[in-house]
């Protein structure tokens, strides 16, 4: 069967794989078979295999077909409401945990781009964007709660001139830096650690779309055409899993985001809109993210839609707010358009645990920020598997509850609320 095609987007033009995986057929076993080969599903594979598991890599569509493929490619290192927002829900120890467990995950992105020789165009550096005094405010918050948790490298600035060092635009009164941070062509990473993972012997079959999994302790695995015995099972399907599994879906809701890639620009237009190298983004609800790619392209995102819907006119839209932003791209044209869904938890959280008496665990909802989430997750997922699960259970312990409003109703209830915070950013105030 012909595998399906990547959406047509700027990552997809521009992809360096080299793989040609099977479909699963017939009947096979392993140890650990792990369902979703976008990030989690890669790292949790990469991370058993370097343990000497046997692994079996299942992916419905293909290599980072999904979110992990399609996103604006910053590697955040934070959470949807960012570091400064935990301290008060789960107290300063735990806070520092969970930062430096993103840190973990940026690092493990490295590694994997050194250890498997990965070409996806990594960048240093993220950078966030106040467009109210409010935000500014919760940036030097933000930067006060990452000094406690021992980090003191966040700069923080203020006014036009702060500014203009980094982006040729007037929208913004001050900037936050992180040097930890970084920025990349994630469907070139995917493909890259698909690569590391068969060099490490793990098995990987494209176009294999799990149908049913046996929640025991014995787990099966179900495609359309073949079947997998394994002793313990990884999911990782995050927005794309569906109802695979009912109650880790009503945890969950789908959103959609957009891109749009500009053609290429000239070096003196691209140097006056990007003027340092790195990821941006704005500290509203609703955000814009842009960075520059490798081949001098603006890529900008943004443009969010609960429920996972696509309206019409999508790049438009996200061609007159790049132009708010950069007026001076008046005359520039868009060579590229695309959206994919992401999972959002109502803690804005991930998601993680272990299906009741079965050996089946899970990780998503990564609500945005899933680059540096999913690697440091893969790797807590591989330990919780070979039987080490203390830093797993950090996650784990976090309370998580289905969506309000029920299957029919949870995703108007989440637009409802959403309001709130539109109505926030329109008066000024931050999303922290």
């Amino acid at each position: 069967m012909a595998l399906p095609p990547y959406v047509d987007s700027y990552y997809a033009s521009t992809i360096n794989r080299e793989l040609d995986l099977p479909e699963l057929q017939g009947e096979h076993s392993c140890d650990v078979c792990v369902v979703g080969a976008g990030f989690t599903g890669l790292s949790t594979s990469i991370h058993l295999a370097q343990k000497g598991y046997k692994v079996i890599l299942l992916e419905g569509s293909r290599i980072g077909w999904g979110a992990s493929g399609r996103n604006g490619g910053q590697a955040i290192i934070g959470y949807n409401n960012g570091i400064g927002a935990l301290e008060q829900r789960f107290g300063l120890d735990d806070t520092r945990k969970y930062l430096e467990f993103v840190l973990e995950g940026c690092q493990i992105i490295r590694d994997f781009i050194t250890e498997f020789d990965i070409d996806c165009d990594l960048k240093d550096g993220h950078a966030g964007l106040a467009t109210s005094t409010r935000q500014f405010e919760a940036m030097k918050h933000e930067q006060a709660v990452w000094a406690r948790c021992g980090h003191d490298d966040i700069i923080v600035k203020d006014g036009f001139g702060a500014v203009h060092e980094m982006v040729g635009s007037d929208n913004y009164l001050g900037t936050y830096f992180d040097p930890n941070g970084a920025h990349l062509h994630p469907l070139n990473l995917a493909c890259g650690e698909a690569k590391g993972l068969l060099e490490l012997g793990g098995q990987i079959f494209e176009n294999s779309r799990v149908t049913r999994v046996d929640q025991t302790m014995n787990p099966k695995v179900y495609t359309n055409y073949g079947v997998v015995n394994a002793k313990q099972v990884v999911l990782c399907g995050n927005a794309y899993m569906g109802e695979l599994v009912p109650e880790m879906e009503a945890k969950l809701v789908p959103v959609s985001s957009f891109i749009i890639t500009t053609e290429q620009l000239p070096d003196e237009v691209a140097q006056d809109v990007i003027r340092k190298d790195y990821g941006f983004c704005d500290w509203n609800y609703i955000l814009d993210y842009y960075r520059m790619t490798a081949d001098q392209r603006l890529l900008f995102g943004g443009e969010s839609f609960y429920g996972g819907k696509e309206p019409r006119n999508i790049a438009q839209r996200l061609r007159n707010n790049m132009l708010k932003v950069f007026p001076q791209l008046q005359d520039v044209k868009v060579s590229h358009s695309w959206g994919g869904n992401f999972a959002i938890t109502y803690s804005r959280m991930p998601d993680v645990g272990r299906l009741k008496n079965s050996n089946i665990f899970y990780a998503h909802g990564y609500s945005g920020t899933g680059i540096t989430t999913t690697h440091i997750m893969g790797r807590l997922l591989a330990e919780a598997v070979s039987g080490t699960s203390e830093r797993f259970d950090v996650f784990e312990r976090v309370p998580q509850m289905p969506m309000p409003g029920g299957k029919l109703f949870k995703v108007p209830a989440v637009i409802m609320g959403s309001w709130y915070y539109l109505l926030r950013d329109k008066l000024g105030a931050s999303r922290k």
